[in-house]
């Protein structure tokens, strides 16, 4: 799976659009009134779309285009805080478009001319998060960050590569020393140019967080989808990339993301933005007794028996719900417990579960066994998630 947002080939390609002659003022034959940053993007949308299969469908594209406009419009209203790019106000009429890419991937181009894969889309868990990407994808474009980076590379081709290759020329050098020095300025371009994507990246991750809380999509979209991806790279084997590695690792974005949260005072609520612990009923058959059971993600928590005039379905649901509501409330692991009698699951003093003579019955264990069962097997499914956002 690839990075998604900057990519090498896409940055690559903008700037040696800027080192052909928008940053240095050379002629480009354009529209008189057009911003230069705007043309840039546009020759560049240009080049890429000729190697991208676009995706045309009326619903993924309103989806994305709607939610995009909705963000472009308070980022070209908003002044939020430049970390890394330049601080120039700039309102783009920004387009979105959907590849038809199965990565999770997403890139902007100057101007506001943004792309987004299909496999992004797939991705997201709900119409927050994909906010969370595009808000971060158009603060790339509003803080200017390409422009930035072809203004950086110029400054060291101006100031280490061209000095090295003029010195090495006229000191008549062996061609094979000449080599090793050109791989060595390569290398120390690479690493720095890199370095500034990385400020970039964490950049466009605040400012995307400013924006967001000026819009009715939920900011904490985005750690989820940071604490997702940081959990995906967690099961491949590690790669050390030094001085290629273009974006800082994905746990220390989402840490930087819990921080601002913190500064904000955002309350953290994955479950509204996410399908994190979902709470689902499930029909099962228990010795010819048809019931519904009550799961905890993908944890099977209890299939309730009739009793006291309720059935199994009622009394799952009213489990559901109660359960909702707690998690809802950030229930922790550690808040679950049996009441006094040993016959309530409770948390946070509010009853989860109350197990009927029916129950034990059914199940062939005591009250107090079966109550305790109920209690591990919730436990067991707040501690999965904690461990899977340990990354």
């Amino acid at each position: 799976m690839k990075r998604f947002w900057f990519t090498q080939w896409v940055r690559m390609l903008v700037v040696s659009l800027l080192l052909g002659g928008l940053i240095a003022g050379i002629a480009v034959p354009s529209r008189s009134d057009e911003d230069p940053e705007v043309r840039m993007g546009r020759e560049a949308a240009q080049e890429i779309e000729r190697t991208l299969k676009l995706i045309t469908d009326p619903a993924l594209v309103e989806r994305v285009n709607r939610i995009g406009q909705e963000i472009a419009a308070v980022a070209n209203a908003s002044d939020v805080p430049v970390t890394w790019g330049i601080d120039k106000k700039s309102q783009f009429q920004y387009t979105f478009k959907v590849v038809d890419d199965k990565d999770v991937n997403a890139f902007s181009l100057p101007g506001g001319f943004i792309y987004v894969n299909k496999g992004l889309l797939d991705y997201v868990q709900s119409d927050h998060e994909l906010a969370a990407v595009l808000a971060h994808e158009i603060a790339h474009a509003a803080h200017h960050h390409l422009v930035r980076l072809g203004q950086e590379n110029e400054k060291i081709n101006r100031r280490v590569t061209l000095p090295a290759l003029l010195v090495m020329v006229l000191s008549g050098a062996p061609a094979r020393d000449l080599s090793n020095v050109m791989l060595g300025v390569q290398l120390y371009q690479i690493a720095k140019i890199n370095g500034y994507t990385q400020e970039a990246e964490m950049d466009a991750d605040r400012a995307a967080i400013y924006y967001l809380t000026r819009t009715k999509y939920n900011p904490v979209g985005m750690l989820t989808f940071m604490e997702r991806l940081a959990r995906d790279e967690a099961r491949r084997p590690e790669r050390q990339l030094g001085i290629y590695r273009t974006h800082p690792p994905s746990r220390e974005r989402a840490q930087a993301m819990l921080d601002l949260f913190r500064q904000l005072n955002i309350p953290v609520n994955r479950r509204a933005v996410a399908r994190i612990l979902p709470v689902e009923l499930r029909e099962k058959t228990i010795q010819n007794h048809n019931l519904t059971e009550v799961y905890l993600d993908s944890v099977p928590v209890f299939a309730p028996a009739d009793s006291n005039g309720r059935s199994s379905a009622e009394r799952a649901q009213q489990i559901r719900e109660r359960l909702d509501s707690l998690l809802n409330d950030g229930v922790q692991m550690y808040d679950i417990r049996l009441s006094s009698d040993r016959r309530t699951v409770v948390a946070r003093n509010s009853p989860i579960v109350t197990i009927e003579p029916e129950d034990a019955s059914l199940y062939g264990k005591s009250i107090e066994e079966l109550a305790l069962q109920v209690s591990n097997a919730i436990k067991r499914a707040l501690w999965n998630e904690v461990i899977q956002r340990a990354y």
